[in-house]
């Protein structure tokens, strides 16, 4: 990817924290990595944040990876022109040396703390900790309950789904829009572009308008319809040597894609839902893929199903607001133990590491 980009590359999903950190680099492509290491309020995110700016300034591409429980914050910065990568390693992603001062650095920026000041908070860290923990599995629990309407819903809508039309429409599709064949399987990158945070689900919609000058949207609420003819655009896509870029559905993320963007050809294929609008270069709708009538022997199983996946979902976005108050309030506790001085000036280090 050139455009500077901004992905998910973990989610909140119904059974827990589902990571994709292992797409952040490959050291057998001579990928360095820093890892860091520290608790809330040390400066991770501000590091990579910084470091980010000064790429921007130097005019290197990168792309930033959100933190899906608070996406004001840096998970991790990816340069992929350098092939290295900045990561926080901490929980619920935790990153450890696989080959360590050969590909990895570990960065611990708890060299940096005031243990004394540490220590006279003690009670108030550790009971914030077990807050922000229970929160969210809280959180997880919601989106079980969610997951298994969406499910049920899904199934209900693939039954009168017509995959043979779909499969048409894709072959058609792929035959008029990517070309022949290029010699060689395309490369897959997995990724969240949308995902359940504290604010609601959370699209990054500054992600495709840097990546696509064409955005189909495939309007699909149940996301039945959507799961075939992206599986199949994936897989044409591949075949005929094209890079993609496949996200994950945070409730289904063993489902295939639920969004897929071709670099190469600057498009993307989106699914809109009641949960996640987009303005496209045109929609198809997955109604003309499917029984309508059938369907709506379902109606009133339907209704209920979808205003409560609603309520559920918002129940799980309000339990992560709750988690981010209780990490908020434990940031506030280790900020003023923290030699920031210390940190800039190993940022800069980094910074000129990376970019020199």
């Amino acid at each position: 990817m050139t455009e500077n980009t901004t992905f998910f590359l973990g989610a909140n999903t119904p059974s827990g924290f589902h990571s994709l950190f292992h797409e952040l680099y490959d050291p057998a492509d001579g990928w360095r990595a820093y890892i860091l290491k520290g608790g809330p309020g040390t400066g991770k995110s501000t590091l990579m944040k910084t470091v980010a700016e000064k790429c921007g300034e130097a005019g290197v591409g990168y792309e930033t990876i959100r933190c899906a429980s608070d996406p004001d914050s840096l998970d991790a910065l990816r340069i992929e022109s350098k092939k290295i990568c900045i990561a926080d390693g901490t929980a619920p992603h935790i990153l450890e040396p696989r080959y360590p001062g050969a590909v990895e650095r570990t960065v611990d920026l708890s060299a940096f703390w005031n243990f004394d000041r540490l220590r006279e908070s003690r009670s108030a860290i550790v009971r914030l900790s077990d807050e922000n923990a229970a929160c969210h599995k809280r959180a997880v629990r919601f989106l079980q309950a969610a997951e298994s309407l969406s499910r049920d819903m899904r199934r209900l809508a693939l039954e009168c789904v017509d995959t043979d039309k779909i499969e048409r429409y894709a072959s058609r599709f792929a035959a008029r829009r990517f070309g022949a064949p290029r010699g060689s399987v395309g490369r897959e990158i997995t990724r969240f572009f949308t995902a359940v945070t504290p604010q609601g689900v959370t699209v990054l919609r500054d992600t495709s308008d840097a990546l696509c000058d064409e955005l189909l949207v495939m309007d699909d609420p149940y996301g039945a319809a959507s799961a075939v003819l992206l599986g199949c655009l994936r897989r044409y896509a591949l075949g005929s040597g094209l890079d993609v870029i496949a996200c994950l559905c945070p409730l289904h993320p063993d489902a295939g894609p639920q969004h897929l963007f071709i670099p190469q050809l600057r498009l993307g294929i989106v699914t809109e839902n009641a949960f996640q609008r987009f303005e496209g270069t045109s929609v198809i709708h997955a109604s003309r893929f499917t029984d309508s009538s059938a369907l709506r022997r379902h109606r009133s199983r339907i209704t209920f199903s979808r205003r409560t996946e609603k309520e559920l979902l918002e129940e799980a976005a309000s339990a992560m607001h709750d988690a981010l108050e209780t990490h908020n309030e434990l940031e506030a506790l280790y900020r003023p133990a923290v030699d920031f001085e210390a940190v800039s000036r190993l940022t800069e280090q980094i910074a000129g590491e990376i970019l020199t």
